[in-house]
Order: structure tokens, then C-alpha cells, then sequence
């Protein structure tokens, strides 16, 4: 399928920069979360963003009410319409999903992606703060694992992780816990990181596992005390960056990372 072209740029003919990247999760109304927030990250870092949702959502949750309407047949229609357009990608990133019926629907699309080469990222947005989002089922976390068995790279939270593997959450892991966790829950050369991960040592870290390598991943950052929402998001839209101009897993999570962090201290300094 076709991707990113030649540009030109003062009469001169520009390579072709990193191609399109598929977004698949909620779009919301009210509130810049999921599949909002990363393409306003992406577009940002000058990558074309091709954008479907897995359910369209009034609000955020944590509003309270909110509507949905699930858009799994449209979502599937158009994938099929673009494959006969010639429309590609070379990144496939999936978010919230509405269950394991969706789950399976989109299970085709990821093996069909990876059978081309594209790199497919899983963000498993289940919960955090050690408990599931009131908003999601046991169904949705049983969708969840079947997605991440076919992910290439998996993002989950400290949270996450735990409700994936079933290791009990706590508000505090071993690190050791925390690479047992990654290891059930990469498939044989799939790469893990377990964002916002607060350890025993009271030291904060990505943790995960390298699928190319097989090596354990510790990449320790310091924590900004405070409530600060969107960066898981921010993170993996960094990644994502990372991993689209050629940087391994180790090091674009450690610049995402970084990033998530400067961002975080530029938005208090603007507060004041």
C-alpha cells in the first residue's frame, strides 16, 4: 500500500519521512484523551495521522453519564475500503476497545498489519491508581488480552499490567514483579513497557522487556509529585515518535520518558 511521498521543498526533492500512523480507540466530545490527544501529539511532531474510532463517547468518564455508540462495522469497512484505495500506514496503534467481540473483529486487521511489516502498538487502557476504570468490564479486559497477544510492542500502566497478568496491584511493585508481570505478557519477540511504575525503593521506572533482545528493560526517571493527566498518552505518542525515525525500543522509551516529564514541568511553570 502506499505511504508518506517525495515532498519538494525550494526546488529541491525532499526523502520520504517516516509513513502514516493508524490510530485505533475512543474519540471522545468532551475531553482530549486516546485517540484526540495523540493525534494532536503526532501532528505536532510532524507525522500524518490516519484516525478511526473503535467507539465514538460524549465525554470522559469521569464526568459521570456519558453516550457511546460502538463503530466496529465502519471501522472495519473503511480499513477494506483504504487497502482498495492504496491508502497504508506503517504504524498501528489500538486503544480503548468496547469488548471481546470488538477484540476479535480487530485481531484480523493486526495479524493482516504485522503480515506487512507494520509495527503494532496495544495500549491497554483498563484502569490505574490500582483499580479498573469504573467504565470497564471484565469482557473488555479479557479483549484486551487477546490484542495484546498479538501486539508487537505493549503499553500498559503499572495497573494494567497487573490486571493483565493477574498479579495482584498494590501501590508499590518489586521490580522483579514487574518483569515477571512483562514476561506473561509478551509473546515470543513482543516488547513490553509498564509505564508510571513505582517501585519498592520508592524510585520510579519504565519497566519491561526488549522482544528483539529478550533483555530486561529498567529505565529509572524522576517522578513529578502531583496528579498530572494524559501521560500515558503523551508517553506513547513519544514512542511512537521514537520508533517511526528509527530509534530501538530501549532508547525511545527513555526519550519518551524524558519528554513526558519536561512536558509535565512546562505546563506547572506556565500555571505558575
Amino acid at each position: 500500500m502506499k505511504g508518506k511521498t517525495t515532498e519538494k521543498k525550494g526546488g529541491k526533492i525532499l526523502p520520504p519521512g517516516p509513513e502514516p500512523i493508524l490510530l485505533l480507540g475512543d474519540i471522545t466530545g468532551k475531553g482530549r484523551v486516546g485517540v484526540r490527544m495523540l493525534t494532536a501529539q503526532l501532528e505536532a511532531l510532524g507525522h500524518e495521522v490516519l484516525a478511526l474510532p473503535t467507539a465514538l463517547i460524549s465525554n470522559i468518564f469521569s464526568l459521570g453519564s456519558h453516550r457511546m455508540l460502538e463503530t466496529t462495522g465502519y471501522l472495519l469497512d473503511t480499513l477494506d475500503m483504504w487497502e482498495q484505495m492504496g491508502i497504508g500506514y506503517g504504524m498501528l496503534y489500538v486503544g480503548y476497545i468496547t469488548g471481546s467481540a470488538q477484540a476479535r473483529a480487530l485481531c484480523g486487521a493486526m495479524e493482516q498489519a504485522r503480515a506487512r511489516g507494520v509495527r503494532v502498538i496495544v495500549d491497554p487502557i483498563l484502569g490505574d491508581g490500582g483499580k479498573m476504570y469504573r467504565s470497564v468490564s471484565e469482557d473488555q479486559l479479557e479483549g484486551m488480552r487477546q490484542l495484546c497477544r498479538r501486539a508487537e510492542i505493549i503499553t500498559p500502566n503499572m495497573t494494567e499490567a497487573c490486571l493483565l497478568s493477574g498479579l495482584p496491584c498494590a501501590p508499590v511493585l518489586s521490580r522483579d514483579a514487574l518483569l515477571a508481570a512483562t514476561r506473561s505478557l509478551a509473546a515470543p519477540g513482543s516488547s513490553v513497557l509498564i509505564t508510571g511504575s513505582a517501585l519498592e525503593d520508592g524510585t520510579h521506572a519504565v519497566v519491561g522487556v526488549d522482544g528483539a533482545t529478550g533483555e530486561a528493560l529498567f529505565l529509572p526517571y524522576e517522578a513529578v509529585e502531583g496528579e498530572h493527566y494524559g501521560t500515558g498518552d503523551r508517553f506513547t505518542a513519544l514512542l511512537i515518535d521514537g520508533l517511526a525515525h528509527g530509534q530501538d525500543i530501549s532508547s525511545a522509551a527513555r526519550a519518551a520518558a524524558d519528554g513526558v516529564r519536561s512536558m509535565i514541568l512546562t505546563h506547572m511553570h506556565e500555571k505558575g
